[in-house]
């Protein structure tokens, strides 16, 4: 129930509530029975007829609180005290009592709340500039009255004293650190009430927290410099390390949490950042003599500062490219692709491990090995305008996946795609890859020298990963033609079964699209890749013509419209050879087995006879002729020059195929029509870059366009400045683009 307002003796009632509040700031006790009653006497005195006596209440409970304070830094400066533990002592009991207070003083509180607003809304309306007096809750008083009268005036002593503390504890002796915290928290505390927040800590800085950061500049840069001189550079890292990580304990035990930063901060420019030129140094005969837990440790330290990590990145940077130098001399030396390969491997796994165990794998350090690791692969002599990489990375890939590998299990397989797929990522000549990967894999697949196609698909799924769909469609094409061309076997197989029409030799037939294999001018024209001559005729042996024309009938009843052009250049056969001691089954290419098989029906035979049996030119027929000399299978008599069967002849092996003697010749030349297609193949892909950055843009001035253009190519190869150049003059001519009239530096589109 609401008690009425009263008149009020305010002295007589002061006398009461004092010693009450006495009590509480004492923490003597307060009975119940008293405690209500004093609470009622502050109501009334509110409440007072017929003026209400809360501001002389208020002014006299400021005034006893400012003694109290008083008394309460008397104690905390005594000459016989110590400070710290006096001064947690005092505040402890003081920051509860007013809280008690707050209580007590409850009507006060709502009383000045309701006047404060209807004073504020007052002060806003009317035209004076004079404000009212303002009054604060009895705890945000109390509080701020311990601020004005103990921590404004006793904090050069009290923060002496923790600073103090704080410094015995760096050195492993422990003093008061029971109640450092909550000392120091103090500064924090009495503003908590503070708007805006902004200036809560305000105190906290000004009398705490500039001392703080300048003792532990101080005292880190004396610790640093006596570590130094006593230790060696593996040791201080060590004792660096263990003496942030303690710091860093100690900050989080006792000081304020928006100290901890700026703390540590300090420690690091002292211990870490003053010394940084010398731990780098340091850094580049870690990496020489393989210092591996030095150089973790060293990261540790050096991801403290700002851009340390990037100047660390540099030297590795560096260190790579020179460890990778013996791969690049390795290239240029006309190495084996396994060599040089091993070799990029060597520098690549080491680094890469060092990057995942010892340096977290942070994103400087792996920036820094992929750009290094490209700056290796992509390196070329200067005799050469391409690197050899791409060559021999897909040779490399191609001895892998061939049938040829022995005594591998399929998991060291894919282990070695794997590998070679991280290295493919390096190379920029992508479109130069391509073209040799293409024509290994057909390679492979024609005369079924694969080892699986799982393994095939598994690396054309890693190539398309870094490239994307478009780049590998080519090859995945390659992939299905020979799935499909199993199955039409087998339906052949069963056609001819169905119809009693059965085959005078085992026969299998390879349909490939026209477009999707890395032909010149498609399948039908295959033999001299580069756009040669076309392939020679022959005279097909009478066992394969009838096999040709039954596929023939069979095709064309499975497929109407298409047309077939069989590529006997590609084409390969097995003879078996049953004129010697042991019979052997031999794999050959289709001109060899034309240029072997009259041999049947002669003993010795003239190379006119054979020119007219085969039907081949002279150049093809002198090929097969020299590769079956070659191979002992035929024996040239010189005086009679003819060519008769070896009778005698003998092969550790079975099963063989037929080597031609030109492989390496034709290697070469392949190589040489690859770079000179890939330079044709830009020179078109930059003039359609071009197009499409003018049509879209209309006008560009010249560095623009070849920014565009280097971006738009930049994943498959990196354009030359000055092939861009010569294109865009080429598109001049052609009346794609033009120059500006009034600038010559810009370009415009001609629709």
């Amino acid at each position: 129930m609401m008690k009425r307002p009263k008149t009020a003796n305010f002295n007589e009632s002061w006398g009461t509530i004092s010693k009450v509040t006495t009590a509480v700031m004492s923490e003597s006790g307060v009975s119940q029975e008293e405690w209500v009653e004093q609470i009622t006497s502050v109501y009334y005195l509110c409440m007072a007829m017929p003026n209400p006596l809360a501001e002389p209440l208020y002014d006299r409970l400021k005034e006893y609180l400012v003694e109290h304070v008083k008394r309460c830094r008397e104690k905390v400066l005594a000459e016989d005290s110590d400070i710290i533990p006096t001064y947690y002592q005092q505040y402890n009991t003081f920051s509860r009592g007013a809280s008690y207070l707050d209580n007590l003083y409850m009507h006060l509180n709502q009383y000045f709340t309701k006047r404060t607003i209807k004073n504020e809304w007052c002060d806003h309306y009317r035209h004076s500039t004079e404000k009212t007096k303002k009054f604060e809750k009895v705890q945000d008083l109390a509080m701020n009255i311990w601020r004005d009268e103990m921590l404004e005036k006793v904090h050069e002593q009290l923060v002496s004293a923790i600073l103090q503390d704080i410094t015995y504890d760096r050195r492993g002796v422990s003093a008061h650190s029971g109640i450092l915290k909550d000392v120091i928290h103090s500064f924090v505390e009495v503003q908590t009430h503070e708007e805006p927040t902004g200036t809560v800590l305000q105190l906290y800085r000004d009398l705490f927290e500039e001392r703080l950061l300048a003792n532990t500049r101080e005292f880190y840069q004396k610790e640093a410099q006596k570590l130094y001189e006593k230790c060696t550079v593996s040791e201080y890292m060590n004792r660096v390390i263990e003496k942030l990580d303690e710091e860093e304990l100690r900050l989080r035990k006792f000081i304020y949490h928006t100290s901890i930063a700026p703390c540590k901060k300090e420690c690091v420019m002292k211990m870490i950042a003053d010394y940084e030129h010398i731990l780098l140094d340091e850094f580049k005969l870690m990496l020489r003599d393989d210092r591996i837990e030095d150089l973790s440790r060293l990261y540790i330290l050096i991801r403290r500062l700002n851009q340390g990590c990037k100047k660390m990145a540099d030297i590795f940077h560096d260190h790579i490219f020179e460890k990778g130098k013996g791969s690049i001399e390795l290239m240029n030396s006309g190495c084996t692709p396994q060599d040089y390969v091993d070799a990029l491997l060597l520098v690549f796994s080491k680094f890469t491990g060092l990057v995942t165990n010892n340096l977290s794998n942070d994103r400087n350090f792996a920036d820094a090995l992929d750009r290094s690791m490209t700056k290796i692969v992509n390196s070329t002599s200067d005799t050469k305008r391409y690197p050899r990489s791409s060559e021999l990375l897909v040779r490399h890939a191609d001895h892998i996946l061939r049938k040829n590998v022995k005594n591998v299990s399929l998991t060291e397989v894919e282990e070695r795609l794997r590998k070679f797929i991280d290295l493919f990522k390096y190379v920029e000549d992508k479109d130069l890859f391509q073209k040799f990967y293409g024509k290994k894999l057909a390679n492979r697949l024609i005369h079924n020298m694969s080892l699986s196609w799982d393994l095939e698909e598994t690396a054309i799924n890693g190539l398309k990963d870094r490239c994307g769909y478009e780049y590998t469609s080519p090859l995945q094409r390659m992939i299905i033609d020979m799935k499909l061309s199993d199955d039409l076997t087998k339906e052949l197989d069963q056609y001819l079964k169905e119809n009693n029409s059965p085959l005078p030799v085992a026969f299998s037939v390879n349909i490939l699209q026209s477009g999707a294999w890395p032909f010149a001018s498609g399948p039908s024209t295959p033999a001299p890749e580069g756009g040669g001559a076309a392939p020679p005729e022959f005279n097909i042996p009478q066992d394969l013509a009838i096999c040709i024309d039954k596929f023939k009938e069979f095709y064309s009843l499975k497929h109407s419209g298409r047309r077939l052009k069989f590529v006997f250049p590609l084409s390969s056969g097995t003879v078996g050879v049953n004129y010697t001691q042991r019979q052997y089954t031999v794999s050959m290419s289709a001109y060899q087995v034309a240029t072997f098989l009259p041999f049947q029906d002669g003993e010795q035979l003239s190379r006119e006879a054979l020119k007219t049996a085969s039907g081949l030119d002279q150049s093809e027929l002198s090929k097969c002729l020299a590769t079956l000399v070659d191979s002992t299978m035929v024996i040239f008599d010189k005086e009679k020059e003819t060519y008769s069967l070896n009778y005698g002849y003998t092969n550790r092996k079975a099963k063989f195929k037929l080597q031609t003697s030109s492989i390496k010749e034709n290697s070469e030349k392949e190589v040489t029509t690859a770079y000179q297609s890939v330079d044709e193949d830009r020179r078109i892909y930059i003039q359609a870059a071009i197009v499409r950055s003018m049509k879209s843009r209309k006008s560009l001035n010249h560095n623009e366009l070849i920014q565009m253009v280097i971006n738009m190519s930049k994943d498959r190869f990196s354009p030359s400045i000055n092939m861009i150049k010569k294109c865009v003059e080429v598109l001049i001519e052609k009346q794609y683009i033009e120059r500006s009239s009034t600038d010559k530096d810009t370009y415009q589109y001609l629709a």
